[in-house]
């Protein structure tokens, strides 16, 4: 063991990757609250089916702070969903970069005036409008919002991105100096070693990364994993659990750069520094999937597979991919580290035994025979008479080997023959097309018919969506699992929600309405107030329609009033809530509501 410490002190150093920072202007963006720089999440964080496209900027779970623009510039585009982003606004600066705002309570000033009149002017909350001229103008720290939790978000914060804006590439706004003070180390807390075999992976070994598996070098930040590894002579591929930890050292954060080094030379880095948005989903190919949906974890690869064109890469010409030979004797070094260069490195030192066929790739080579599988980058397609899934050659990272037939029962709520395209540890990259025929006497309910597939047991089932056209219900599959046609006539519900019911109604700023739809979803949504078009407000998550006082409600108030000083007939406030699911289905209902005067 003396002998192998003295070789890795001797060989090798702390490794220098450059940011490039300096390719990018300093001092330029300011950042966009009223406070130091805060994390929730840091540039290309790994979430589920997409890398983190910008900073999440902390607001202490609290909504309604002033938001200001990073730099002068112009509102480029609007953009407002009930997921999503939710409310948010997209900046144009002279110097080539837009900056992004989402998930915002609300508006301000003129920017909210143009909104407002564009809502009334289109009759619709939900909409996304690219200025063609330049209308709002805005200077550096002018408030252009409130933060909220608006569209997707899990709770209130602001999600802040820089972009070019010709390539719409997502740049990490550190590089522009908006980072947090940062001197905490990341950590690699697990290394995970696979063979390749067709389908992938094969995990061969787990090592634990502890105070009681590694020791400390000479060199600061740098460790030594104490065992050496000995491994029979074939190809390996690497992953790493690792973190990263900025405001404190228990909150796990993702890593902006981390490397691989075998005989002392690079096999593979990844650095976060920007990636444009149809790359985000590679982040399936990126890590160790179906450890992740087994484990919940997130074990990141040190090698590229065939189909991953994720742009953050540099390997050898192995792609990462380490092949041991016997007697072979190397040291393997680990090196993750964020953006203010606080690093932890850790060496792992190999030798090559002889070369064996293991019973475990035995047993997963038999398993796989009888399969048949799609390829990455061609063109796959199953079709029969009342079936097709067809993919390009973009839907799969990797080959894929699947189960193919139909389920022998069919049960409610399945309208077709229930088919299964499975394999419950793989992703698909980009959605297939699919197409499936339902049975004859449904045929009269074409405009409702839709596609759902299984979720996790054959009593939870979902939309797929999907339309009738030409004999068939066509469609998208955004998973791999079992498909089928069913029917949704069922209009969705809807009800009044008194948020604080301590509070006279009357005394608010606000209606709530709850608005859920049994299967294919909300597809529409309307308000009249005595048949007048109002503005709704509508938060997916929470299914909640909100209507905010406005000038037609005012104007009733203030008709109200004088009628009742002249004594003259009041007119009761009714409002008509109608509901549309994306199958057709409608409901309405009318609320009276009370109003006061005094």
């Amino acid at each position: 063991m003396l002998k192998w410490r003295l070789i890795l002190l001797i060989v090798f150093t702390a490794f220098t990757i450059k940011t490039n920072a300096q390719n990018y202007p300093q001092n330029y963006f300011r950042y966009p609250l009223d406070s130091l720089p805060s994390l929730v999440s840091p540039f290309g964080g790994l979430r589920d089916n997409h890398f983190h496209s910008g900073m999440d900027l902390r607001t202490n779970q609290r909504e309604g702070l002033p938001v200001f623009a990073s730099a002068d510039g112009y509102v480029s585009r609007i953009k407002i969903q009930s997921i999503g982003y939710g409310k948010a606004i997209y900046l144009d600066h002279p110097n080539g970069y837009t900056t992004v705002y989402g998930h915002l309570q609300k508006y301000s000033g003129k920017i909210a005036e143009w909104i407002q009149n564009y809502q009334y002017k289109n009759q619709t909350f939900e909409f996304d409008y690219v200025f063609e001229k330049t209308i709002l103008l805005v200077r550096k720290g002018d408030t252009i919002g409130l933060s909220g939790n608006s569209g997707g978000s899990s709770g209130p914060h602001v999600h802040f991105e820089i972009r070019n804006t010709k390539s719409e590439k997502i740049i990490n706004p550190a590089l522009f100096g908006i980072i947090p003070f940062d001197t905490l180390n990341p950590i690699i807390k697990n290394v995970f070693v696979y063979n390749f075999v067709p389908d992938g992976l094969l995990l061969k070994q787990e090592l634990k990364i502890n105070h009681q598996t590694i020791i400390p070098t000479n060199f600061p930040n740098q460790f030594i994993y104490k065992k050496v590894l000995e491994l029979p002579a074939e190809m390996y591929g690497f992953g790493i659990e690792a973190y990263d930890y900025i405001h404190n050292p228990t909150d796990e954060k993702g890593i902006y750069e981390y490397s691989l080094k075998s005989q002392n030379k690079l096999a593979f880095s990844h650095t976060l520094n920007q990636f444009a948005f149809d790359e985000s989903k590679y982040i399936n190919a990126h890590i160790d999937y179906p450890f992740y949906k087994a484990a919940k974890t997130r074990v990141q690869k040190c090698f590229v597979d065939d189909g991953n064109e994720f742009s953050t890469y540099q390997t050898n010409v192995l792609k990462g991919k380490i092949l041991v030979t016997k007697n072979m004797r190397d040291t393997l070094a680990f090196e993750v580290k964020d953006f203010n260069q606080n690093k932890f490195i850790l060496l792992i030192p190999i030798v090559g035994l002889t070369s064996k066929m293991d019973k475990e790739k035995q047993d997963y080579l038999k398993s796989i025979k009888p399969k048949k599988a799609f390829y990455p980058l061609k063109k796959n397609t199953i079709k029969t008479k009342e079936f097709l899934f067809e993919l390009d050659a973009k839907s799969v990272d990797d080959t894929v080997f699947y189960d193919f037939g139909l389920l022998k029962s069919i049960q409610e709520p399945a309208l077709s023959k229930i088919y299964q395209v499975f394999n419950p540890t793989a992703s698909l990259h980009k959605a297939a097309d699919i197409a499936i025929k339902p049975f004859s006497g449904y045929l009269k309910y074409q405009s409702k018919l839709l596609l759902a597939y299984y979720f996790k047991d054959r009593k939870d089932f979902r939309s797929a969506g999907g339309n009738y056209d030409g004999g068939v219900v066509k469609g998208k599959a955004s998973n791999f699992g079992h498909y089928f046609v069913t029917i949704d006539t069922i209009a969705p519900s809807i009800k009044q929600v008194f948020i604080n019911t301590e509070e006279a109604l009357s005394d608010s700023l606000h209606f709530y309405f709850e608005i859920k739809d049994n299967f294919s979803g909300i597809g529409k949504y309307e308000g009249y107030l005595n048949g007048e078009w109002i503005l709704l407000d509508f938060d997916a998550k929470s299914n909640m329609l909100t209507y905010h006082f406005d000038k037609i409600w005012y104007n009733l108030v203030a008709q109200n009033k004088d009628s009742k000083l002249k004594n003259t007939a009041i007119i009761k406030p009714e409002v008509l809530i109608r509901v549309t699911d994306k199958k057709g289905n409608v409901a309405e209902k009318t609320f009276t509501i009370p109003i006061a005067f005094e």
